[in-house]
């Protein structure tokens, strides 16, 4: 699966929070300031959402001197663009514009924000508890929302497309051919007859992408 993000191997701290989903390990065996990772939600400038991406992983690898444990993800997809002249070329098309997708624990998350100047702030829930302070707790989606939007964008063969709105869905479905196959989501019946997935991404709306319909089976 491409996407235009860098997704690092998993850490061990990553691997152990994956166990403990899974009942494998005992959280009790964690350390004190163990913290958990997630999808934070970075607000960059217009059109640097890439290039702040490289910045961010360039800053903080592995060989710098700050080095950082994270993970990046920028939506992206292939689309024709036609110029004036006729000119043709298959470009990137930044898929959620001014938003860079970083998976870290909240020390992290900090410090990235402390040593950047292109992270103009990160997304607040608005929903949250408030602190002592007044303020809102930070944002962040949830893994399975995320690893299914990196699954749509990847694999989707017609162009995925986010709408923030509250889409009046129908039944949850599951893809049951092709390259999406297994992804599950709910169906949407659009005005010209065709038929489209949706997965919801909390914050940010929805992602869609047309899917024929004798390619969805509902799940019970």
């Amino acid at each position: 699966m491409e996407n235009a993000g860098t997704l690092n191997q998993p850490s061990s701290t990553s691997k152990m929070s994956l166990a403990v989903a899974a009942g494998v390990l005992s959280v009790q065996g964690f350390t004190d300031d163990w913290e958990p990772k997630r999808w934070y939600i970075a607000i960059v400038m217009h059109n640097t959402e890439k290039s702040c991406c490289k910045k961010l992983n360039d800053l903080f690898s592995a060989d710098s001197q700050t080095p950082l444990d994270f993970d990046t993800y920028v939506p992206s997809q292939k689309e024709l663009h036609v110029w004036r002249n006729g000119r043709r070329k298959k470009v990137d098309k930044i898929l959620i514009p001014t938003y860079l997708f970083i998976r870290c624990t909240e020390k992290v998350r900090k410090m990235i924000k402390q040593e950047t100047d292109f992270i103009r702030s990160f997304m607040k829930d608005h929903a949250g508890q408030p602190n002592q302070y007044g303020a809102y707790p930070f944002a962040f989606i949830p893994e399975h929302q995320m690893l299914n939007l990196m699954r749509m964008v990847g694999d989707a063969e017609t162009p995925v497309t986010i709408d923030p709105r509250r889409l009046r869905v129908g039944a949850k479905v599951r893809v049951k051919g092709g390259r999406l196959k297994g992804l599950e989501g709910n169906v949407l019946r659009e005005p010209n007859g065709r038929t489209s997935i949706v997965i919801g991404i909390d914050f940010l709306g929805c992602a869609k992408t047309e899917v024929p319909l004798e390619l969805l089976e509902e799940v019970e």
